[in-house]
């Protein structure tokens, strides 16, 4: 995913999972984690970190 994404023209914005192989395989772009709960149903809310990464610095404006 990491080579298609480096081969369009326009920008992008991707949302992960925060993990160590992800910042290894986006490591040309810039990223951001950011921590947030997960909720599924009616289970309790748990910790997690969500990786934002982007091909343009502009998208941090967005957090």
């Amino acid at each position: 995913m990491a080579d298609i994404l480096a081969g369009i023209k326009g920008a992008f914005v991707l949302s992960i999972n925060e993990r160590p192989e992800v910042r290894e395989w986006f490591g040309a772009f810039r990223f951001q984690s950011v921590r947030l709960k997960y909720t599924v149903g009616d289970g309790a809310a748990k910790p997690a970190e969500e990786l934002i990464i982007s091909s343009r610095k502009a998208a941090w404006r967005l957090l």
